[in-house]
């Protein structure tokens, strides 16, 4: 399961460039369709450097759930839509960190 790095750059601007910069600084990326070769499990590590922690989770046989946890304490979670594979919520999880870190660099600016 591949992110929807198109849905990403549209919905949570903010996150999307502070990804590109941290990821890729000095070089960037050409399109957004060059990231589909990214490998998504280095988001664990870019999101744990910004205070996001994602958790998933195996609830039991094909029932696949995330929480994410903030370094201030806060909790979201659990997810309320659960997915048959570790990689489908790790997805689903990841847009979310988007859309709290974007959130959180929205507050700053």
């Amino acid at each position: 399961m591949n992110m929807d790095w198109y849905s990403i750059e549209f919905l949570y601007p903010n996150s999307y460039r502070d990804f590109i910069e941290s990821m890729f600084p000095n070089v960037g990326i050409i399109s957004v369709s060059t990231l589909y070769y990214f490998d998504t499990k280095k988001l664990y590590r870019y999101f744990d450097k910004k205070g996001i922690f994602l958790t998933t989770e195996l609830f039991r046989s094909y029932c696949w759930g995330y929480t994410i946890s903030l370094q201030n304490g806060v909790v979201f979670g659990p997810s309320q839509e659960f997915k048959n594979s570790r990689e489908e919520i790790e997805s689903d999880g990841f847009m979310e960190c988007f859309k709290i870190l974007d959130k959180m660099l929205m507050d700053t600016i």
